[in-house]
């Protein structure tokens, strides 16, 4: 669970995705990429280990997390058997097995950057700061006068009404570009730990301008990669029947946006506080209709950046 700090993102018209890997010859046709862009996607179960996140009435957010999360890396490795998978955690453990939160998600990033990831996909679950099921609102009724003399004073009465919880959907956070590249040096990182990482920094300095001024150039790309990505995601959400919250910016708070040097979403896929979004978060039908969801919107952005879709077509699936 992410705590929500940031404004909404509007996104109307993506044109990008496709565009930044298409080459365009003089009389305007365009030629596919040859290759695949995205050949590694690094999936995240949130939480885990000695950090459980937020909880339901019957359920942890890091086992809920997990169960989507290793359904979803089963699915798109079904559909699409070239891709490599690589987990952060396939069991309840902090990944890496650290001792820290901090170093924990530090440990996510690191993997993530060290596989050569094309995609970071982050899986949560989501709490709207109340207690689970129903939660106690307080009202005051008036005041009464209590003590004698100079005891005497005002107290305040109140009475106790139960609210059940009813917030209920689902919401894509990304990271937001920023000239103080904070994602730059994460790119810059990635992009320097190939098989030739040696060589390759001894010609081209990863501090200088030049360097910075590519990572900046990655992070828009990126951003708009993963604008389009969390997009298609809350689409295919709204298509199953689910509340959308949108797509959210966040330049603080995810630490593991931030350091991944490649486009990342972070998807909330429901509120465990709800008793009937946790039943279905918890239930096989609803992580499948999760997961077959999250396929569904890959399957559209993997097209778009391979130049087998266009911009405005719907794939079908």
């Amino acid at each position: 669970m992410i705590k929500k700090t940031s404004t909404l993102l509007t996104i109307c018209v993506i044109t990008m995705g496709s565009s930044s890997f298409e080459k365009h010859a003089g009389d305007g046709a365009r030629f596919a990429p040859s290759r695949p862009q995205i050949r590694t996607v690094v999936i995240d179960p949130g939480h885990g280990g000695f950090d459980p996140g937020t909880h339901g009435l019957i359920s942890k957010e890091k086992n809920v997390a997990l169960s989507i999360s290793l359904r979803l890396g089963k699915a798109l490795q079904q559909e699409f058997p070239e891709l490599k998978i690589v987990y952060t955690r396939t069991t309840d453990i902090m990944p890496g097995n650290k001792p820290t939160l901090p170093e924990g998600i530090r440990y996510r990033a690191e993997l993530a950057n060290r596989s050569h990831g094309d995609l970071f996909l982050c899986i949560h679950c989501n709490s709207d700061g109340h207690d689970p099921g129903k939660y106690a609102v307080q009202r005051l009724l008036r005041y009464k006068t209590v003590g004698r003399g100079r005891r005497k004073r005002q107290v305040p009465v109140y009475a106790t009404t139960w609210v059940k919880n009813t917030t209920v959907g689902t919401a894509t956070y990304i990271w937001k570009a920023d000239r103080n590249l904070p994602k730059g040096d994460a790119i810059n990182q990635r992009q320097g730990l190939g098989e030739n990482a040696k060589a390759d920094n001894a010609a081209f300095d990863m501090t200088s301008p030049e360097a910075k001024m590519r990572a900046q150039l990655y992070e828009k790309k990126y951003f708009a990669n993963s604008a389009l990505l969390g997009t298609l995601v809350q689409n295919e959400f709204v298509r199953s029947g689910r509340r959308s919250e949108g797509v959210v910016q966040r330049q603080v708070g995810i630490g593991v946006l931030q350091a991944t040097g490649m486009p990342s979403v972070l998807i909330e896929t429901g509120y465990l506080t709800n008793k009937e979004e946790e039943l279905y978060l918890n239930s096989k039908k609803g992580q499948n209709q999760i997961v077959n969801d999250i396929v569904n919107a890959f399957r559209q952005y993997k097209a778009r950046l391979d130049g087998k879709q266009k911009h405005g077509e719907k794939q079908k699936h």
